[in-house]
């Protein structure tokens, strides 16, 4: 008698344990899962950081004016969903497309005056966001690759090249030349989309000397075809 109890009492042992294993198994799944998504929250969270209000576009006083080679074109490389290539036909421009953040809700520049600068804050080609690229009028010594952005008009073309080689073309909507003393109020306007379409804002500033501040900003906004 006391043998069968002893075996009925193991059984019941090892039901609840095995049981206790299921539920810690159970538990230990629901974990990694909840891990598994709040670590990838947290990362999306670091690559897409709110955006900040830009009001203001950087001076362009000491920018580089060597004029990148054909070579310096091809070997030029960005991230696969980054653009990489400007291209406007009728101005016959193809700039390289560098990536930098905003400092204190300014705009920045690129580095050397033919090529163009996007701000890596805002959207990027293919997204359904608004991607803003500035660029340089003029240097010290020559123009730069925005020397006539204020020339295109209503239905002209803009392609940006990714890096991974896709191609998106976007169409101009809307030209504006914003005076300095309402920049503040009116560049915002380039962060937003226009119709419900992703869009490309082109920014330039106009100076009539190259070392003083500027006296208004080019505002060209295209949406994709």
């Amino acid at each position: 008698m006391g043998l069968k109890i002893s075996k009925k009492q193991n059984l019941i042992a090892k039901v609840i344990v095995y049981s206790l294993l299921g539920l810690l198994a159970i538990v230990l799944i629901k974990i990694m899962i909840w891990e598994n998504w709040y670590m990838q929250s947290k990362s999306s969270s670091i690559r897409n950081p709110e955006q900040a209000v830009i009001t203001d576009i950087a001076n362009a006083v000491g920018n580089d004016e060597t004029v990148p080679s054909a070579q310096d074109y091809e070997n030029y490389q960005v991230a696969a969903a980054y653009p990489r290539y400007l291209e406007i036909p009728r101005l016959e421009l193809k700039a390289r497309i560098e990536g930098s953040n905003v400092n204190e809700n300014t705009m920045p520049l690129p580095n050397n005056i033919n090529d163009v600068c996007w701000y890596s804050g805002s959207g990027r080609p293919g997204e359904n966001g608004t991607i803003l690229i500035s660029g340089i009028k003029r240097g010290l010594r020559q123009a730069g690759a925005f020397a006539s952005l204020d020339s295109l008009e209503n239905g002209d073309l803009i392609t940006i090249v990714r890096g991974d080689g896709e191609k998106y073309t976007y169409e101009i909507a809307e030209i504006s030349i914003i005076d300095k003393d309402k920049a503040k109020d009116e560049l915002p306007n380039a962060q937003k989309r226009l119709d419900e379409k992703e869009t490309l804002s082109l920014i330039t500033a106009n100076r009539e000397n190259i070392i003083g501040d500027y006296e208004s900003i080019v505002l060209i906004r295209s949406t994709k075809k």
